[in-house]
């Protein structure tokens, strides 16, 4: 039996877990497919592992951290050894159920054909949960081995519930002071966006930085093989720079050519899959039912987490709103788009399908007139075109109505949004 093996299976049986908060999010727990728990480095995956570990004696959960120091050179014959550990032990014999947590196992090449023969050998005697900081942990291969046998968890960093619950807030926003309060940690939480650590550090710029380096440097310029290395830290800074900008590849390459950087329009598509699949940044097309459109035009990008945006210092609050809404829209299990039609008018976001969608901007500021006329002009040209009854408008603090064109146009505050204190998206189920 591996001896480093065994020695990390019983130092976590002994450990004291750290305090827990509880997330919004819950893990696949009842089920008896393997539990797939992805999402960004450090935004909590670990402690929902250990969250329902709490919940259970210790000895019916096994717990392995493939990036710890003592598993560095393993390969694929870990997970023989994992079951040999788990006979050893009498486990089975011992607990009706054993919950195997595998974290960061895609650093195991062809891990998946390991999980899947363990879950068709022992399906019903060991739950399995494997967790990954890339979207790669379900790359084509795995996915097509494990059809069938997986559920997904999408673990994202702290929704604004959330992050007021981690920091302890308990002001009632009904009244004034609570109001008031519940602006600045809407400030804070499109600044400092909703990694855990971060939603509670005194210094968390610094943090911050240092989180978007490792993710960086760790999830996607290791991953490369360290080549263009300085074009992808560039390129990040850049799109993190231009949250809720649209972004053209050839255009950018052109760009990066007036500054003596070349590279080919194919190679910056691939770096930014790699972004993509590192969960540092993703991408909304353009609305429309041809599958040419959406890949024709520019598409709009955003962080996956608005504090990455703002360490930048050149994304303003009015963007950092939009990617906040963004982020949303994607924990609701929404794929948004963003609307545009030929005079230059556009929506931010149009969700839901066919008849039953939602138009959606997002103004920081609708006092100045003009602002107002170009934002709700924008949403009457697009719900006519996608015969839309109503329409939103997601601001700083404004609240109540607006007519665009006979249309009725809710306009509600971004906390209140947020907060799921109004029913601002329609269930499309």
């Amino acid at each position: 039996m591996n001896e480093n093996l065994n020695e990390v299976i019983r130092d976590y049986w002994t450990m004291k877990l750290p305090p827990l908060k509880a997330r919004d999010t819950d893990i696949q727990l009842k089920s008896d497919l393997i539990s797939d728990i992805i999402g960004p480095r450090r935004a909590g995956k670990t402690y929902m592992l250990f969250g329902t570990a709490a919940k259970l004696p210790r000895k019916t959960t096994i717990y392995i951290n493939f990036e710890n120091r003592r598993l560095a050179n393993v390969d694929g014959n870990i997970f023989n050894d994992i079951v040999e550990f788990i006979h050893s032990e009498k486990l089975m014999e011992l607990h009706p159920r054993i919950l195997l947590f595998l974290d960061e196992v895609q650093r195991i090449r062809g891990w998946e054909r390991y999980v899947r023969s363990i879950q068709d050998e022992f399906k019903g005697h060991i739950k399995i949960f494997v967790t990954g900081s890339s979207s790669e942990l379900l790359a084509s291969d795995a996915a097509k081995l494990l059809t069938g046998r997986h559920l997904t968890t999408l673990v994202l960093p702290l929704s604004f519930q959330e992050f007021l619950a981690f920091r302890e807030f308990n002001a009632d926003p009904q009244t004034e002071r609570g109001r008031v309060l519940m602006g600045k940690e809407l400030d804070e939480f499109v600044h400092r966006g909703g990694y855990p650590e971060v939603a509670v550090s005194e210094d968390w710029q610094k943090l911050l930085n240092q989180l978007y380096d490792d993710v960086l440097s760790r999830d996607v310029i290791t991953r490369s093989g360290h080549r263009g290395a300085h074009i992808i830290r560039e390129f990040s800074d850049y799109l993190m720079a231009n949250t809720g900008n649209l972004l053209s590849f050839s255009k950018m390459s052109k760009y990066l050519a007036s500054r003596d950087i070349h590279i080919t329009t194919p190679t910056l598509i691939k770096y930014f899959g790699m972004l993509k699949s590192a969960y540092i940044c993703f991408d909304v097309t353009i609305h429309s039912a041809k599958i040419r459109d959406r890949m024709k035009y520019p598409r709009k990008i955003y962080a996956f987490d608005s504090g990455f945006a703002s360490i930048t210092g050149e994304a303003g609050l009015g963007r950092l709103y939009e990617n906040t809404v963004a982020v949303e829209l994607l924990r609701r299990g929404h794929e948004p788009r963003y609307w545009k039609d030929r005079a230059g008018y556009e929506v931010d976001f149009v969700v839901g399908r066919t008849r039953k969608t939602e138009a959606i901007q997002v103004c920081y500021d609708l006092s100045d007139p003009d602002v107002r006329k170009r934002e709700l002009r924008g949403l009457e040209r697009c719900m006519d075109e996608l015969e839309i009854s109503e329409g939103l408008v997601i601001t700083r603090d404004e609240e109540g109505t607006a007519d665009a064109g006979g249309r009725t146009v809710r306009i509600v505050p971004l906390w209140k949004w947020l907060g799921n204190l109004i029913t601002a998206i329609k269930s499309f189920t």
